[in-house]
């Protein structure tokens, strides 16, 4: 069998507008998928801080479990940007406490790591006082087995 080479999901959106929460973008597909690169720009949403998670499921999008919260976004604060790889085959061995659906509860500046079950998606938690979304770029390079 050759390499297969490897390809990319986009899961950018803009933040919500008011304090809420929202799913965003889902890269469905995953399931035969052995690791990815996540790479994001995340920039503060206008007049409230901005929560960004990415979740997991493992049954079609049924239920949805935190799978990283990337570090809390003040309200104005400019563009930061993340990166961080998980595999497969890596190993979670502490009980985590997790959020599911659109109740997310994984610490800010967490991720999981391990199996990331058949599909991602994006989970926005925008707070009080929030009064106008940004840009937020999220890119998933994922790898095949070779």
């Amino acid at each position: 069998m050759g390499y297969r080479n490897p390809a990319s999901y986009d899961l950018s959106a803009t933040s919500p507008s008011a304090q809420s929460t929202v799913a965003g973008p889902v890269a469905a597909g995953l399931e035969n998928v052995d690791s990815l690169l996540i790479l994001a720009s995340l920039t503060g949403a206008t007049g409230g801080v901005l929560d960004v998670y990415l979740q997991t499921s493992a049954d079609g999008g049924a239920s949805w479990y935190d799978y990283a919260h990337f570090a809390q976004k003040a309200a104005g604060s400019g563009v930061t940007h993340h990166l961080f790889s998980v595999s497969r085959h890596a190993q979670q061995l502490t009980i985590t406490t997790v959020g599911k659906d659109t109740t997310p509860a994984l610490p800010a500046n967490t991720v999981v790591g391990g199996s990331f079950g058949d599909r991602l998606r994006v989970l926005f938690v925008a707070g009080s006082g929030t009064s106008g979304g940004a840009a937020q770029t999220i890119e998933l390079i994922v790898a095949w087995p070779p």
